[in-house]
């Protein structure tokens, strides 16, 4: 496909489209879309993402709803996730065109800014929890 220069109104119309509304929500699908599956519980897939695991089971459950992501039963504590393509061609052509905006840091950049800005506006807004020290000032605060 060939590489373009998207606007924000289309890269928002592509995202309401597939249905994604959050951060989380696309971190979790362009996932297991390069993986195509994985045999894990969430709590694991949550710690590769770097989200909370109520976040990534929230993320998971509605991308299962809009047919983007297959999931088998539980099985010894794990699953087996599976992205699954849309089956309408006018929503395929839009997953398309974002995973390869999603393809360099510049395009990751424009969709988490267009998701941010669509997402909720709580602390549970699917951004990836810092796990490093925390910034005050000019000094890191370590306790």
């Amino acid at each position: 496909m060939e590489r373009q220069n998207p606007t924000a109104l289309q890269v928002e119309s592509w995202l309401k489209e597939l249905g994604v509304e959050w951060l989380r929500q696309w971190d979790t699908l362009v996932f297991l879309y390069r993986h195509h599956a994985s045999l894990a519980s969430a709590e694991h897939v949550a710690q590769l993402l770097g989200y909370s695991t109520n976040e990534v089971v929230a993320a998971l459950d509605s991308l299962e709803s809009l047919s983007l992501v297959k999931r088998s039963r539980v099985s010894q504590g794990v699953r087996l996730y599976e992205f699954a393509a849309p089956d309408d061609s006018r929503r395929g052509d839009h997953l398309d065109r974002l995973m390869a905006l999603a393809y360099d840091r510049a395009g990751r950049l424009f969709l988490a800014k267009a998701l941010r800005r669509g997402g909720p506006t709580n602390h549970n807004d699917g951004a990836p929890r810092s796990r490093g020290p925390e910034r005050t000032g000019t000094w890191l605060k370590v306790i």
